[in-house]
Formats: C-alpha cells, sequence, structure tokens
C-alpha cells in the first residue's frame, strides 16, 4: 500500500449500502463493555483552567504549527490510581476537557522501565512545569516483580498495560476483519486441498497450502468476499474478507502442511491465509488529534447487532494510510446540516451541522479506516462529516 504525506482528503459525501458493513461482520461480532466511560463536557472548555491560565504558552504541535492550548477539566484530580478497566481515554478524560490532549500533558518518568505504559495500581501526580504548562507523571513504582525459578527459567508478573479504547469493543475487528486490494487478496498464499479428497474442511482437517514461505506459526483463514465501493462516484475502496478460522503449521515445505483450528464456518480451496498480528502492534497507539483541514465521512456501521450509531460503536470512514491516517487518531462527528423552509420569507434556508461526538480510529487500510465511538453527544448517523476537533 501507498502512503502519502499528511494531506487531508476533501469531504467525500457518499452513501452506503447494509452490505458494505456486512461483508466486513460475517465474521466478527464486538461486545459493547457494560460500564461506559465518563465523557468530557461537549460544550467548548476554557482555553486553559488552573495555575496555568495566566501562564500558559502556545504550544507547537508536531506539524510544526501552533496547536491549541491544553484543556483543563475544572474538577480534574490531583492524583489518580490507575485500576483495572481503565483506559487510555478514560484516565485522559478525567483530567482533560479534551481526551486526545493526552501526549501534551504526558511526562516519561526516566526511572520507570516501561516509561510509555502505564499499570493498574500505578498513581498518577498532577502538576505544573516550571514554565507553568499542566503535567502528569507515574509517581515512582516498583519494578515488576521478577520471580526466579532456575538459572534458565524465570516467571514474569503477566500485568498487562492499560490499553486505550475498551478491548471487548474492538477486539473482534481488530483480529478478525480485513480489507485488502483485489490485488492483495490475488497474491495472499491459499489453500490448495485438504488430505482426504473433501470439498469443504473444519476443525482438525488437515489441509496444504501454498504462495509463501510460512515463517509464523499460525495463520487466519479469510475469502475475499464483498467488493467495497463508494455508492455514487463507484470508487473502489477494496474488498472485505470473510474470517472463517485459524490454520496452524505443522511441517514447512511447498505445499506447507497445516492443521485448521476455532474455524467458525467451513473451509475450502481457494481460501486465503493472512498473518495473525500481534497484540502489542494492535494496541500500540495513543490519542492525538487528525493534521488539520482532515475531512471524510462515515460510510457504514460494522455493529449490525445495533439499529443506531452510540458510545462504543465501531464504524467505517472513508479515510485510509493515503490521508495520513493512523490508529489513534481521534475526528470530531458533525451531523449533516438540514434544509427548512423559512416561515416568513419562505426561502429555503440550509441549517448546519451540530457536534455528535468523537471517534478514535483504531484499525487503517489504504482507503478506509475504522473508528470507535468515544463520545456520542447526540444522535450520529451513516453519512455524517468527521474532522479534525
Amino acid at each position: 500500500m501507498s502512503r502519502s504525506s499528511n494531506v487531508a482528503r476533501s469531504s467525500r459525501q457518499t452513501r452506503t449500502t447494509l452490505s458494505l458493513a456486512a461483508a466486513v461482520l460475517l465474521g466478527a461480532c464486538a461486545q459493547i463493555p457494560s460500564q461506559p466511560e465518563s465523557s468530557p463536557n461537549a460544550a467548548e472548555p476554557p482555553l486553559v483552567s488552573g495555575a496555568a491560565a495566566t501562564t500558559s504558552a502556545p504550544m507547537v504541535d508536531n506539524t510544526g504549527g501552533v496547536a491549541e492550548p491544553v484543556a483543563l477539566r475544572p474538577d480534574h484530580p490531583q492524583t489518580y490510581t490507575v485500576v483495572p478497566g481503565d483506559t487510555l481515554w478514560s484516565i485522559a478524560g478525567r483530567f482533560l476537557q479534551n481526551p486526545w490532549q493526552w501526549r501534551k500533558i504526558w511526562r516519561q518518568n526516566s526511572q520507570l522501565r516501561n516509561p510509555n505504559r502505564i499499570y493498574p495500581g500505578d498513581v498518577l501526580q498532577f502538576s505544573h512545569n516550571a514554565d507553568g504548562q499542566p503535567q502528569l507523571e507515574v509517581a515512582e513504582r516498583d519494578e515488576i516483580p521478577l520471580i526466579k525459578l532456575s538459572p534458565t527459567i524465570r516467571s514474569e508478573d503477566l500485568s498487562q498495560p492499560i490499553p486505550p479504547v475498551p478491548r471487548d469493543a474492538v477486539e473482534s475487528f481488530l483480529t478478525r476483519a480485513a480489507i485488502l486490494s483485489d490485488a492483495e487478496w490475488k497474491e495472499a498464499p491459499y489453500i490448495v486441498a485438504d488430505d482426504d479428497d473433501q470439498v469443504l474442511y473444519t476443525d482438525r482437517d488437515r489441509v496444504y497450502a501454498r504462495g509463501a514461505p510460512f515463517d509464523q506459526p499460525r495463520y487466519q483463514v479469510f475469502r475475499p468476499n464483498e467488493e467495497l465501493h463508494e455508492p455514487g462516484s463507484e470508487r473502489y475502496l477494496g474488498t472485505a474478507g470473510l474470517y472463517l478460522g485459524e490454520t496452524t503449521l505443522e511441517r514447512e515445505g511447498d505445499p506447507a502442511t497445516f492443521m485448521l483450528t476455532h474455524t467458525i464456518a467451513p473451509v475450502r480451496a481457494g481460501d486465503r491465509l493472512l498473518p495473525i498480528t500481534s497484540e502489542r502492534e494492535l494496541y500500540s497507539f495513543d490519542p492525538h488529534p487528525v493534521p488539520m483541514d482532515t475531512e471524510g465521512v462515515i460510510i457504514a456501521k460494522l455493529d449490525t447487532d445495533v439499529t443506531q450509531i452510540t458510545q462504543y460503536s465501531s464504524v467505517i470512514v472513508n479515510l485510509g494510510l493515503q490521508e495520513g491516517i493512523e490508529p489513534g487518531h481521534v475526528l470530531a462527528i458533525y451531523s449533516k446540516g438540514r434544509t427548512v423552509n423559512d416561515p416568513v420569507s419562505g426561502d429555503a434556508v440550509k441549517l448546519p451541522g451540530e457536534r455528535a461526538g468523537l471517534l478514535m480510529i483504531y484499525k487503517t487500510y489504504d482507503l478506509v479506516s475504522y473508528g470507535l465511538v468515544m463520545q456520542a453527544e447526540r444522535a450520529i448517523r451513516l453519512q455524517d462529516r468527521v474532522t479534525t476537533p
């Protein structure tokens, strides 16, 4: 895939069909967290609050422009102890009006072995630096326990750092969905046959595959399914894959030998094998705003079990790697404007769209991306506009 510089694509006002979401979702099912995270006030925040209000200087963002000042919550705590179930977004929302400004207040503690990670039990301390800028640090903590059992065997604490967003809301879409170009599907390794001359294969069936060196122990099985197009322009956006299960490599060769596992639908010859992405890659992002003037639209929703787009709904937007979109990018959602009749003049009047919520990108493809609705401030619909927050 090619990736251009962070130049935003002009808004593509499109319509979508239910088949767009259905094709992506046939193998994936997301679970909505039972405990919604607190949302910052949607009202226009003050530029800076607290002691830094009179001393804060403009900050320079990573693109070289002057970034907006940090907007603190007036009721933010001075310390906070991280608990299981927290996310980077929920913690940021305790301190900031705009959670995506997390990077501006985070300060790395050089004494920590993993300064970019936060674990349950960590105590976060809020303060202002010598320049009056707000900052957040992790209080000094003991090293993660290491128990030596022998000169060759050791066991480490399995504590996991908190994720940027609720795992249950996005895990199935992160691990069981794929949108590739037609050429990429054709180049992917594929299943040739099984060991018993059957037409359909399932769990514990041995199959043979070709098309790659197969340097990983496990692969996912997909079937190229539905082509995705923008209705109206008919621009090709990729082909969604139908998730079928996993395979375990038994023997290298051409063909290589695999054992099917965790199948959720019958597998057949011609189905493709894709590498499994490690969890570290899946969750290695944190909130930050998209480049200025980014414009796109919501073209589909992934949660087919629900009729409305709400907090923690997953959606597809028509922005991808070619626009410089990356996991962690935050966009504001605006409802479509509508036209009404002026009751006095009788003229048609175009009403502006209002902000409806916030969206965080968590998986990107060449021309589209998956996003999670982090805040829903009003009704959110297909074709709502997404833009710089």
